[in-house]
């Protein structure tokens, strides 16, 4: 399957399908995210439409559209699989997202992510602290 030029839409018939081929990317995803979604949690973001699902043959991605007071920002969340097919989805994620009005993207993810994308700064870092 190529990448798709767009997410899958909420009602598009084939989302529960590539949902659960794509779910061990997701699942991979939420582990480096300590776990602050279930996999049940992804989905019912992407059918209210707050989240975008974009499956590929490789690798999958979910994306948010955030307003800061600003600008419309095009957040990258979670990422797995096939670090080529990802790097696509992203560039066909920011065309997307420039006809729903984004002018920047950011990602929230591991460091290392900064090594192999190109143009984004370092804006901040997340910690996380699990209490006893």
């Amino acid at each position: 399957m190529p990448t798709t030029p767009k997410p899958i839409e909420p009602t598009d018939i084939w989302l529960s399908a590539e949902w659960e081929r794509c779910s061990g990317f997701m699942q991979d995803a939420l582990e480096y995210a300590q776990n602050s979604h279930t996999l049940d949690d992804v989905l019912r973001l992407v059918l209210v439409g707050d989240a975008q699902f974009w499956p590929a043959d490789k690798a999958a991605l979910v994306t948010e559209i955030i307003d800061y007071p600003q600008r419309r920002t095009l957040r990258f969340w979670l990422a797995g699989g096939e670090l080529e097919t990802l790097l696509g989805l992203e560039k066909e994620a920011m065309e997307w997202s420039k006809h729903w009005g984004c002018v920047a993207s950011e990602i929230v993810g591991r460091r290392g992510w900064m090594r192999v994308l190109d143009g984004y700064e370092i804006a901040a870092t997340v910690g996380v602290k699990h209490y006893e």
